[in-house]
C-alpha cells in the first residue's frame, strides 16, 4: 500500500512537533531546598488547575501529591540553636565557679605554706587543671565528674575540704554542674524530636516523582497528537499545560543562573582583592630631589627664581635677608 506524499509530510511534521514539545528539567543539585519545595508546590498547583483526566497523567500526579508532607519538611528552618546558647551560658558560669574555687585554694596555700593541702591540690591538678583547654563539652564533663567521684571515694580529700572551710564552694560547684547537665539533657531531648530525614533523600524522591509526572504528560501529548492515535476516551489538550510548566522551569532556571553567576563574581572579586593587597606591600619608589642636601647657593638661586613675577617688594625683601 502506497502512502500519499501529503500524508507522509504531515506525519513528519507532527513527529517533529512531538519531539520538540517537552518539559524542561531543572538541575536539582544546584537548587536550594526551599526552591525545590516551592517548585514542586507550584507544579502541583498548575497540574491541578488544568484538571486533566488521563491514565498516563493521573497516577503519576497522585505520586507527586503524596510528597506534600516532604514539602513541609523542606520548609523547616530551625535557625539558631537556643538550647545550645543556654548550655554555653551555664558552662561559662560553671568555669567561673571552678576558677574561684581554685583561686581560693591557692590563696590559702600561699598565706599558710605550712598547711598540708596536698590532697586538695592533687585533686585539682588531676581533674580541674586546664579546663579551658578541653577539646569539647564531653571531655569537660568527664573531668568534672571525675573530681566529684574522687570526692565521694576519698575520705582524706573530704576531710581536707572540711578543715579548710571549702565545703560551700564545693556545694556551689555541684549545683552549677548539675544545672549544666540538666541543660544538656534538655537540648538532647529537643534535638531528638526533630524528624530524622535526609534532605538529599527527600529531594531525590521529589525529583523522581516530578520527572515521572513530566514523562506521563509528554507521552500523553505524543499519543494525542499522533495520526489516528489518541488515548482511550475523549482526546485532551496537553500543550497548554506543557507551556505553563516550561514557563515555570524557565523562571527557576533563570534564578539558578543568576545565583551561580553572582557566586562566581563574588569569588573572582575576592581573588582580585587579595591581589591588590599583595601589591600594596610592595615598596614605592620616590624620586630623589636633586637639590636635597645640596649647597645653599643652589637653594638660594631656586628661591630667587621662584620669586620672579612677584613684584619688586618681594625681591627687595629677599635681598635684605641676604645682607643680614
Amino acid at each position: 500500500m502506497t502512502i500519499p506524499h501529503s500524508d507522509k509530510q504531515k506525519c513528519i511534521t507532527m513527529t517533529n512537533e512531538n519531539l520538540s514539545l517537552g518539559i524542561k528539567r531543572l538541575p536539582y543539585s544546584q537548587m536550594l531546598k526551599s526552591e525545590v519545595a516551592d517548585y514542586v508546590e507550584k507544579t502541583i498547583a498548575i497540574v491541578e488547575n488544568h484538571d486533566l483526566e488521563s491514565p498516563l497523567i493521573t497516577p503519576m500526579f497522585e505520586k507527586v501529591r503524596a510528597k506534600e508532607a516532604d514539602i513541609k519538611l523542606l520548609r523547616l528552618c530551625y535557625g539558631i540553636d537556643t538550647e545550645r546558647l543556654r548550655v554555653n551560658k551555664v558552662k561559662s558560669k560553671m568555669m567561673l565557679v571552678f576558677s574561684a574555687f581554685k583561686i581560693k585554694v591557692k590563696l590559702i596555700s600561699k598565706s599558710n605554706p605550712e598547711l598540708d593541702m596536698h590532697p586538695i591540690q592533687n585533686a585539682i591538678n588531676k581533674h580541674l587543671s586546664l579546663l579551658h583547654k578541653t577539646k569539647n563539652d564531653k571531655q569537660l564533663t568527664q573531668k568534672v565528674a571525675g573530681f566529684f567521684d574522687l570526692l565521694n571515694d576519698n575520705e582524706e580529700l573530704s576531710t581536707a575540704l572540711n578543715d579548710f572551710d571549702l565545703t560551700s564552694e564545693v556545694d556551689s560547684m555541684k549545683a552549677i554542674f548539675t544545672q549544666m547537665e540538666r541543660a544538656t539533657k534538655k537540648r538532647v531531648s529537643l534535638l531528638s524530636q526533630r524528624p530524622l530525614v535526609s534532605t538529599r533523600a527527600i529531594v531525590n524522591g521529589m525529583k523522581e516523582a516530578v520527572d515521572n509526572l513530566f514523562k506521563g504528560i509528554e507521552v500523553a501529548h505524543m499519543v494525542g497528537t499522533l495520526p489516528n492515535g489518541e488515548e482511550p476516551g475523549e482526546p485532551i489538550e496537553v500543550a497548554p499545560l506543557i507551556d505553563e510548566l516550561n514557563q515555570l522551569s524557565d523562571m527557576y532556571s533563570r534564578s539558578i543562573s543568576i545565583r551561580v553567576a553572582n557566586n562566581k563574581r563574588k569569588a573572582k572579586g575576592e581573588d582580585e582583592t587579595e591581589g591588590e593587597t599583595e601589591g600594596e606591600d610592595e615598596p614605592i619608589e620616590v624620586p630623589e630631589d636633586p637639590n636635597e642636601d645640596g649647597d645653599p647657593q643652589n637653594r638660594q638661586t631656586t628661591a630667587l627664581n621662584d620669586t620672579e613675577g612677584m613684584g619688586d617688594s618681594s625681591v627687595g625683601l629677599i635681598r635684605e635677608n641676604e645682607d643680614d
